[in-house]
């Protein structure tokens, strides 16, 4: 094995490491402070996970409350690929469906949700089915992340 070679893995794994440290410290403490309604995190959080993504992915997310303030159900919009996210402490199967049935989904009808479980294993999630009244693009298995299924990719 040449030098440059033994070098990128080297680099490879200490990048994972430290991706790998830093996802679960966050998630640990979004959950902890979450407990103690300090929400500082959360919001941090949606810009952290946007640029994330968008390495991780080559999307092209904005963090939609910088445009408008409060959108429901929608934290990170991607317009060039047609991308929706919610990022939320929150991961339950009430969360997903209120998110999908919000009346503002119906402008996104076609383009792709994504929901972003940032504190939470998110696993069970992906077995269930859910409604989709305004026919966005979500399919469980693959549309809803937790920082396990991110530290795999």
């Amino acid at each position: 094995m040449g030098r440059a070679v033994l070098v990128n893995k080297m680099n490879r794994q200490i990048l994972f490491n430290y991706i790998e440290e830093h996802l679960i410290v966050l998630a640990h403490r979004v959950k902890t402070r979450g407990k103690l309604n300090i929400l500082d995190l959360h919001i941090h959080s949606e810009n952290f996970y946007r640029d994330f993504l968008n390495l991780l992915y080559g999307w092209k997310l904005v963090n939609l409350n910088k445009v408008s303030q409060n959108v429901e159900a929608i934290d990170l919009i991607d317009s060039i690929n047609k991308i929706v996210i919610q990022v939320s402490s929150t991961n339950t199967k009430q969360k997903i469906e209120s998110a999908l049935g919000k009346d503002s989904m119906a402008n996104y009808n076609g383009w792709a949700f994504k929901f972003i479980s940032i504190a939470c294993d998110a696993a069970d999630l992906r077995t269930k089915t859910y409604a989709n009244p305004h026919g966005l693009n979500f399919s469980p298995t693959s549309d809803i992340y937790d920082v396990d299924s991110l530290i795999r990719e």
